[in-house]
């Protein structure tokens, strides 16, 4: 008998994306990840049990804000996220789907996660670890891997051309960036 294989972001990405891929069917999945569908999708998933509904995601502006996940105190079947409004529209998306992230992988140790711009630098081990873990499952939502290597196998890579594919994901230049140094077999550096 094997041992229960870990919930990674990486692997929770993979089954969102499969499932997603049963949804669409034959439309195929857009380049663009649709939050809005992950969203609805995710409480009538083995990841949603016990959840009844995650609100639509609001916007908070406050410039040392960059998320939240919380769950309702008057109903636990129901969380909210909510994310910085005054974000690039990119950097709003990679925040929601690091929410859904938590989501799935850690809602179950706490009532809400807020998200400051240092959690990830300067917060406890186990910060720093849940918050990494969430990043995982955002790059590997938004930046499916499968995708990533299409389109990357058969060109020479350079900025113009993961500009484009930062574009086709709808994510940041940056983003798309280090998702690519962690997922290539060639050589590269990121400065």
């Amino acid at each position: 008998m094997s041992a229960a294989q870990t919930l990674t972001g990486s692997i929770a990405a993979s089954h969102v994306i499969k499932w997603l891929r049963a949804w669409y069917r034959d439309e195929g999945i857009p380049d663009a990840i649709d939050l809005e569908v992950v969203r609805q999708l995710l409480p009538g998933t083995p990841y949603g049990t016990g959840v009844r509904e995650i609100k639509q995601p609001v916007q908070f502006n406050d410039d040392a804000f960059e998320g939240m996940l919380a769950r309702d105190p008057g109903d636990h079947e129901v969380w909210g996220i909510a994310y910085n409004g005054k974000s690039r529209p990119e950097r709003q998306r990679f925040t929601i789907a690091h929410e859904l992230g938590h989501f799935i992988l850690h809602r179950g140790r706490q009532p809400s996660f807020n998200c400051d711009k240092q959690s990830v630098h300067t917060g406890i081990d186990m910060l720093r670890s849940i918050e990494r873990e969430a990043d995982d499952f955002a790059s590997n939502l938004l930046m499916p891997g499968d995708l990533l290597r299409d389109w990357i196998s058969s060109q020479r890579i350079d900025f113009h051309v993961l500009g484009d594919i930062a574009q086709r994901f709808q994510v940041s230049l940056e983003a798309l960036c280090i998702r690519f140094i962690k997922f290539t077999t060639q050589r590269a550096i990121l400065v």
